[in-house]
């Protein structure tokens, strides 16, 4: 029997913990669709993140999300991936709290380290940047992403286990 969401989802955690494969397993577990903001800010700006943040900066992205984000107010109930920055802004947690439940995946920096090495596809994750440097973004955003209704421990546990372990804490919301 799956485990129907009573409202929306919005996974939140920094580049590495699993948004987007933890948010295909929960969708699958709840029957519920799955979207990623991200592919669905690659859609509507028809080019890629990467090219984004080179033609107009992390600042113009980060308006696309909050643009992207505040278009489903009046989408069905859905499991979402947000980018690793959306939370930086009061009004993007503020929105996502109005339509869902914000929850946090979180993994310890070496957790996330060991998943982001030899990565190319991730705008901040330049291989000529310090690792200490992306330490210290993940470390300044660790209150944002704090800020969430669930917060749920990704190390040592496949994205299957997080999205069971997501479904249980939310099962128990309803009984509570």
């Amino acid at each position: 029997m799956k485990f129907t969401l009573s409202h929306n989802v919005f996974l939140t955690g920094f580049m590495g913990a699993g948004k987007t494969t933890v948010g295909r397993s929960l969708a699958e577990l709840t029957g519920c669709p799955f979207h990623d903001l991200d592919s669905m800010i690659v859609q509507r700006e028809k080019r890629s993140i990467a090219e984004i943040f080179a033609a107009d900066g992390e600042e113009y992205f980060r308006n696309c999300e909050t643009v992207v984000l505040s278009s489903l107010k009046k989408q069905d109930r859905a499991v979402y991936a947000t980018g690793g920055g959306i939370v930086m802004r009061d009004k993007n947690r503020a929105m996502m709290r109005s339509i869902g439940r914000i929850v946090y995946l979180h993994a310890d920096w070496e957790t996330l380290r060991g998943r982001l090495q030899g990565s190319v596809d991730r705008p901040l994750v330049d291989q000529a940047t310090e690792w200490h440097d992306l330490e210290q973004l993940w470390l300044s955003r660790l209150p944002d992403y704090q800020d969430a209704d669930l917060v749920v421990d990704t190390d040592a546990s496949t994205p299957l286990q997080v999205a069971q372990k997501i479904v249980s804490r939310l099962q128990l919301e309803i009984i509570e």
